[in-house]
């Protein structure tokens, strides 16, 4: 069975329909997030994505900052997940959790490889009621750069967290399959893999990677 895809970092609707036509389970959007990147998008441009996509992809906002400027994003919104990419504090993750789950808004909280006793940082924030935790390489100071997934601590993780970890990092068709042979994730996560340039999505590279997959 192959793992659940998320693609993010769309802002063209041409592109969001390319992700749906394939068969992307949940399609990430980052808004309002603290740092320049360019996949940023408004959060009104944002809501009306998701609501184009409500019943056929899950969506998530993938953003950072004060809690309760990403609650008020949340709410407005209302997508599946809330993704908190910018070192949130646990308090303040616990806090978020708290106050979205009885919208139905499902937390999932990323680490960074440089993250202070990360398999630790990771049961804590499981127990803090996030949904799931991403293991992501792509950090605030390399946002557009990005990385290669480190494959033995996210084993790690996977094993131990005590939620879903989503896999991502330097995924991309020509190594999906391999990569979700030697992981298990459930999840995995792809963005610039399936690019032609920051922003611009790729029709043959996400219909390669559907393809990959269905091999699985």
């Amino acid at each position: 069975m192959r793992p659940t895809v998320k693609i993010c970092g769309l802002v063209r609707r041409q592109d969001v329909r390319t992700c749906v036509k394939h068969g992307t389970d949940i399609i990430g959007f980052v808004v309002d997030y603290p740092r320049p990147v360019p996949w940023n998008i408004s959060p009104d441009t944002a809501k009306k994505l998701i609501n184009e996509i409500k019943g056929q992809a899950e969506s998530c906002i993938v953003t950072g900052g004060a809690a309760e400027r990403i609650l008020e994003l949340a709410l407005d919104a209302k997508p599946d997940y809330i993704q908190l990419h910018y070192g949130e504090s646990l308090e303040d993750t616990a806090y978020i959790a708290g106050r979205l789950i009885k919208h139905k808004i499902r937390v999932v909280k990323t680490l960074f490889p440089d993250t202070s006793d990360i398999y630790k940082a990771a049961k804590d924030f499981a127990e803090a009621g996030v949904y799931a935790l991403l293991l992501d390489p792509r950090t605030p100071d390399n946002a557009v750069t990005g990385g290669a997934a480190d494959i033995s601590v996210y084993k790690n993780l996977k094993d131990t967290a005590g939620c879903p970890v989503i896999l991502a990092g330097g995924i991309n068709p020509e190594n999906v399959k391999e990569i979700a042979q030697k992981t298990g994730a459930p999840v995995i996560d792809l963005m610039t893999g399936v690019e032609l340039s920051p922003g611009i999505k790729d029709d043959v590279k996400v219909a390669a990677l559907f393809q990959a997959l269905h091999r699985f």
